[in-house]
């Protein structure tokens, strides 16, 4: 008896009508065999004796029944590796995948009627079905589905995938979700013989793409048979051609699925319906377990075969299904056993509606929201209560309570400061921010995404004056995410908005990737662009990595940038900027001298003029970079002047724009001076040190 791994992949099956194209995946059905048969000294022996031992269980479940009609239930854990990208799939897509699953191993797709003739009568409902979990291993109250942030997520083949999270596969099918597998793979599992054994239980499960899971979200339609196949290898059955992963070769017609009711067949990679690939039969094409992209459906033999699976106790299959495990997982009259709910964003201007999401669980039947303005709904329509829509009118900050029942009991929950409804254009620029003032005062909001360390003013560190923001990034746990956003700003008829800014951060000294977003809006904060990406590897240190709590120690651990946005369609009143960070385990960030202004081409404002600058480096050998700021090219004059106040030097004395400009100092003794920067009434002094 071989034994057989499978990294098997489909592209799955799409309603007939559908003319798409169909790309064909491939599996590295080698290198897993390989990698998982180093696991364990003899593990090739063992998984073939594993595998015929299933095989023979087999024959005898085959010869000696008819297969019954009870209906076996499967218990579904869902760990959805990601970093915050697409792959990050929405628990409804998730569902959908369940629904799917259930659906075909029942023979409840409507595309049943586009079964060929040749194999209407052996189109079997398996009487298998999947269900989320609700219960943990430790018996805690669950949705069955965990989110874990980590880099695996790009290399789906890495065992170490699996070792994020796993729950025990005598209870639990464990489903990872990953952004890429590599080479191509969709999705790929192992059959029970080749997992049997204590040492390879962590290997159990199904790795599967993020864009192969369900039919909506991140996937098609044309995907969503993906699953179907997985689980078909996870329950035992082969391909139709046998066990390789060849489709198309003439030699496959030597090797059999061993279930008797599949025609041999050379394996498709289309959907070729008049097919008989290996003489007069005609091939089934439309089986879950071809790589054809029109499948529909199980035979009678293959259901069989996956109940017999079930039913042995290799891989301990046969655990999942019984009472005991359907009630220990929550399968079985789930309770209810927490309210909570999402807002599709937590602020937006007045006029504007939130979406609410309800994540309660489990088997919510009735909703009462309240919305904090007065405005409540109720009732037991899902369509209508569960996922409302709610418009706030009235500029404030609202509370969102909802309470939930399942006909017997009843849980609440209220997030507090869940929505601020701004007023279009509540600030107007210039804004010169500091953070020597309170915080988060008029024009900041923040939002604590995890409920942990957040911006917070700190007298530790500043460029200018005597305080900063500061992110204390060295106790947030990596994925941590924490936003500072501005009000609204009316920008309407401004041709140019300068938004400038001073940052500090340092690595951990093992690497760490943080990132730090900068975008703006010109609609409230429905859509964001970004307008400039740091990142702990490359472009946000300022200073040298160090492994205790960072804090900048002198302006050349500083860096700054400046920001010209011209979009037309920021220009209104709803002009919004937001900084956001995301904790990769690094160290602490610190923010300075935000400043925003703008210049107007309507002539109904009138705009103080505005000098904004920034020297660096600091200390300094000779030649430094000059960024400046300022709404028209200018006449500006440069002089350096000693600590007692002696000018020494003229450096610069003519018109200068916007812009980054090279500096060259006279050669001088070390020591401390002064840069002087005038323009018109305006003076700016910068403390220089020579080296």
């Amino acid at each position: 008896m071989k034994s057989i791994i499978f990294l098997t992949v489909l592209v799955a099956s799409a309603l007939a009508g559908l003319a798409q194209g169909h790309i064909t995946h491939f599996c590295g059905q080698a290198h897993a065999h390989n990698r998982l048969c180093n696991h364990h000294e003899g593990a090739r022996e063992e998984m073939a004796r594993a595998q015929e031992e299933l095989e023979m269980f087999t024959e005898d479940y085959v010869a000696s029944r008819s297969g019954g009609d009870v209906v076996y239930i499967i218990p579904v854990v869902f760990h959805i590796v990601h970093q915050n990208g697409a792959e990050n799939i929405s628990n409804e897509q998730i569902l959908d995948c369940v629904n799917i699953l259930t659906r075909d191993f029942r023979k409840l797709n409507a595309d049943t009627s586009l079964i060929v003739e040749e194999f209407v009568d052996i189109a079997a409902d398996c009487d298998i079905e999947f269900r989320l979990a609700t219960i943990d291993p430790d018996g805690n109250c669950h949705t069955g589905i965990n989110r874990i942030l980590s880099p695996l997520t790009y290399d789906g083949s890495d065992s170490d995938l699996k070792d994020l999270e796993y729950w025990p596969r005598n209870s639990y099918l464990n489903v990872w979700v990953c952004a890429a597998i590599g080479d191509g793979v969709a999705g790929f599992t192992y059959t029970p013989g080749d997992v049997a054994a204590n040492w390879a239980a962590g290997e159990d499960g199904i790795v599967m793409r993020s864009d192969y899971v369900g039919s909506i979200g991140t996937s098609s339609v044309s995907k969503s048979r993906t699953m179907t196949h997985e689980v078909g290898h996870w329950l035992n059955l082969y391909h139709p051609w046998g066990p390789t992963n060849n489709p198309g070769e003439a030699s496959n017609c030597n090797t059999d699925d061993l279930v008797n009711d599949t025609p041999n067949t050379i394996g498709y990679t289309s959907c070729d319906l008049d097919g008989a690939s290996c003489g007069s039969a005609l091939d089934n094409v439309q089986n879950y377990m071809d790589y054809s992209y029109c499948s529909r459906m199980f035979t009678w033999g293959q259901r069989q075969r996956m109940r017999a699976a079930l039913l042995s106790s290799t891989a301990q299959r046969n655990q999942l299904w019984t009472q005991a495990n359907l009630e220990e997982t929550g399968v079985i009259d789930p309770p209810l056993c927490a309210a909570s709910f999402t807002a599709d964003r937590r602020t937006c201007c007045a006029g504007e509606t939130i979406q609410f999401s309800d994540f309660s669980f489990h088997a919510v039947t009735s909703w009462d929201w309240n919305f904090g303005d007065g405005t409540t709904l109720s009732g037991s329509d899902p369509a209508v209560h569960k996922n409302p829509l709610h418009q706030y009118d009235q500029p404030g900050i609202y509370n969102v309570s909802l309470t939930v029942s399942n006909g017997t009991t009843s849980q609440s929950a209220t997030v507090n400061a869940a929505v601020f409804v701004l007023a279009p254009g509540a600030l107007s620029a210039p804004v010169e921010e500091g953070f020597e003032n309170a915080f988060p005062g008029s024009i900041w909001i923040t939002n604590n995404i995890d409920g942990d360390e957040t911006w917070e003013i700190t007298p530790s560190a500043s460029f200018t004056g005597d305080k900063s923001l500061k992110l204390r990034n060295y106790s947030i746990d990596a994925g941590g995410v924490d936003e500072l956003l501005t009000g609204t700003f009316d920008m309407s008829g401004a041709d140019t908005v300068w938004l400038s800014y001073k940052w500090s951060y340092a690595n951990r000294v093992d690497e760490t990737d943080d990132r730090l977003r900068v975008s703006v809006t010109g609609d409230c904060g429905n859509n964001w662009s970004l307008r400039k990406l740091y990142k702990g590897l490359t472009n946000l240190p300022t200073a040298n990595p160090v492994n205790s709590q960072f804090t900048p120690t002198s302006d050349s651990q500083w860096d700054g940038e400046t920001l010209v946005l011209t979009n037309d369609d920021w220009m209104n009143d709803r002009f919004r900027i937001k900084f956001d960070f995301t904790s990769y385990g690094g160290n602490n960030l610190y923010i300075d001298d935000i400043n925003i202004f703008a210049s107007f081409t309507t002539g109904v404002r009138e705009v103080k003029p505005v000098f904004l600058y920034n020297v660096y480096p600091n200390p300094s050998s000779g030649t430094m970079r000059l960024e400046l700021v300022q709404l028209n090219t200018e006449h500006l004059v440069i002089e350096l002047y000693s600590s007692t106040g002696q000018l020494v030097s003229r450096i610069y004395d003519g018109l200068m724009g916007s812009g980054s400009h090279t500096i060259t100092l006279p050669e001088q003794s070390a020591g401390l001076y002064n840069l002087v920067l005038r323009k018109g009434n305006h003076t700016a002094v910068q403390k220089l040190i020579f080296e």
